[in-house]
């Protein structure tokens, strides 16, 4: 999917030589902490940025060197579940399943409202789909999103954060959601997340990031294994001071902490 891609903000350079590669049927998280290149990786992959240098593909061929009709069809078979599901406000959540229906094909109005409505029943919001985004809590936009994301059966889906903003037991059934689509349609999923119960339910392999460049590769259990500080801090929770936080009273009284 991306090989050896360098990004650069101005002077400050994000991503240096960093490769990924995502199979059929895999769910492939990108893991680090906040400013190691995750987002700007993510882009990389969809097309928001041009890699500086390296190449980025999807689905096996590069965005930049196709016509903008080829661009169009190719978008077609990916899909985007952004952070905060980037739902639009002033319509309703069957409007807005059905824009990439209406963007993208000559499908007939009853067609498309059709699909919207299978889409929406796959993620349990059949009773959604005259309802603002406003109405719903935050797992039901996410999920309402994710049919957004669904509509055209793509090939390949994107995952920014699905968790983001959802309390434990809410973000764990937008899990299962997910593993069953991908089971359902054999897509390939890209998860960037820090959250580590959703990364061990769902995550078949796993890239880390820091500073820009790739500190473990490979299937979960061999990046759970890595022999990295980094590593190490991030799936104990413990390791790194930044990760522990200030210590707590209770800590001090007992002497485990000063």
């Amino acid at each position: 999917m991306v090989e050896g891609v360098v990004a650069r903000y101005g002077d400050r350079t994000i991503l240096d030589g960093v490769n990924l590669t995502v199979q059929p049927g895999e769910v492939r998280a990108i893991l680090g902490g906040s400013g190691c290149g995750k987002s700007t990786l993510l882009k990389c992959c969809i097309g928001l940025k041009v890699p500086d240098a390296g190449r980025a593909l999807m689905l096996g061929q590069q965005l930049e060197t196709l016509s903008e009709a080829d661009q169009r069809q190719l978008l077609t078979r990916v899909g985007v579940l952004f952070q905060y599901g980037a739902l639009l406000g002033s319509i309703t959540i069957g409007e807005n399943v059905a824009l990439p229906l209406k963007e993208h094909t000559d499908l007939p109005p009853a067609v498309i409202t059709e699909i919207v409505r299978l889409k929406l029943a796959q993620v349990e919001l059949s009773h959604a789909e005259n309802l603002l985004p406003s109405e719903l809590s935050g797992g039901m936009r996410k999920r309402a999103a994710l049919a957004r994301a669904m509509a055209l059966d793509p090939a390949l889906l994107f995952c920014d954060e699905p968790g983001a903003g959802l309390d434990p037991l809410t973000s764990a059934e937008l899990d299962e959601l997910l593993l069953r689509m991908r089971d359902r349609f054999g897509m390939a999923i890209v998860v960037v997340t820090h959250e580590l119960l959703s990364i061990r339910k769902i995550a078949d392999k796993a890239l880390m990031l820091s500073q820009g460049k790739v500190i473990a590769d490979g299937t979960l259990q061999e990046v759970i294994d890595t022999d990295h500080p980094e590593v190490r801090a991030f799936f104990s929770r413990q390791a790194a001071g930044e990760l522990r936080g200030p210590p707590s009273a209770l800590d001090v009284l007992r002497g485990t902490r000063t």
